[in-house]
């Protein structure tokens, strides 16, 4: 049996846009999604997505009428939330006490120690739903450090399936493998697996061992990031650019100015420390201070309608979103998750342009 996908969609697809992602995955048969907000589930219903949604966080009371209005599926790890949820139904639904209610996801903690019940509390937890006639979709935990630490990771697989693996009989589907446990192939013979980073491309870490193990898989990174400068100019020798005066021309030089900063995801980590490049390939430094709108780069060209890369699509250019990584000791979720909503994103397929969302 192959497991289904959960595609793993929070914080807005890792900076690529939750959305349009979503429809793109729908469009291509996957049905189940998890995000990490009951508001990032509503999002994706009221843009038109219309599989199933798990919370991955956990839901407290004050999710359920977003989590109700928006057939978005919670994450429970404890018994008053499933009282909450049971009461919320009776309450506002006309529901007697004995009316099946809309399922959970159950999770349990295997050694993540964040989320999830401890798996003593499991048969009671069981139960309560019972009580409660709510209908459990799913078990599940989540691997700590499934890409390198395997006997760990098996350890919290092993302890997963002795707590869970009775509920297939009931019908309970079970899944715990991560991007990284996927690849490593841990937990992908349960009923699903949750890729996350993977679905666009990005490796877990920017080391060489894991952006090697990436590419040998046939993956790519899907993002990249182009602009024009907003202004060129020619400025004589002497002048400071940018904020402290952190940079000065040594001779006359050409500065383009482009509408992007640390608000938009440009870390501000890269003053004087990124570059960009030309279509061509042709690099170029980033000079004096990134601010929050905009960033100075040295060029040799005056052509203000030149387009410039200033994220690669790729694992090895010095500005690609894993070298970033690198460069500023981070992880590619880090400095995907930060790029800002107001950016446009453009989206293409077969060559052709099938999505653009704006930004703001």
């Amino acid at each position: 049996m192959c497991a289904d996908v959960i595609a793993v969609i929070k914080a807005n697809a890792y900076g690529h846009g939750s959305v349009e992602i979503a429809k793109h995955l729908e469009n291509n048969g996957v049905s189940h999604f998890a995000i990490a907000t009951a508001g990032e589930g509503g999002e994706l219903r009221r843009n038109g997505v219309k599989g199933f949604i798990q919370v991955f966080g956990s839901c407290v009371k004050e999710d359920i009428a977003v989590c109700q209005e928006f057939h978005l599926t919670p994450t429970v790890c404890c018994q008053e939330f499933l009282q909450h949820w049971s009461d919320w139904f009776h309450n506002n639904n006309n529901h007697s006490s004995s009316q099946e209610k809309p399922w959970v996801v159950i999770k349990v903690d295997c050694g993540m120690c964040r989320n999830g019940c401890q798996p003593e509390q499991l048969p009671e937890l069981i139960q309560k739903c019972k009580d409660l006639h709510i209908p459990i979709h799913s078990a599940m935990t989540h691997f700590s450090q499934a890409w390198d630490d395997p006997e760990f990771t098996k350890k919290q697989l092993d302890l997963f399936l002795q707590t869970c693996r009775h509920l297939r009989s009931e019908g309970v589907k079970l899944h715990a493998s991560n991007s990284a446990g996927i690849i490593q192939g841990f937990g992908i013979e349960l009923d699903f697996i949750r890729p996350g980073i993977a679905i666009y491309g990005l490796p877990t870490d920017p080391s060489e061992e894991t952006v090697n193990k990436f590419q040998s898989i046939g993956l790519k990174p899907a993002l990249s990031w182009l602009a024009k400068p907003s202004l060129v100019k020619k400025l004589p020798p002497g002048s400071v650019v940018g904020y402290d005066q952190t940079y000065q021309c040594k001779k006359e030089e050409i500065i383009g100015t482009f509408s992007i900063g640390y608000a938009d995801g440009y870390n501000r980590h890269l003053s004087t420390n990124g570059m960009i490049s030309n279509i061509s390939g042709d690099q170029y430094p980033v000079i004096g201070r990134v601010s929050m709108d905009a960033i100075t780069v040295r060029l040799d060209s005056l052509d203000s309608n030149q387009v410039y890369y200033i994220m690669k699509d790729d694992y090895v250019s010095g500005h690609s979103l894993t070298k970033i990584a690198a460069e500023l000791k981070t992880i590619p979720y880090e400095i995907g998750t930060s790029l800002s909503k107001r950016l446009p994103r453009v989206y293409i397929s077969g060559g052709k342009v099938v999505a653009v969302s704006n930004g703001f």
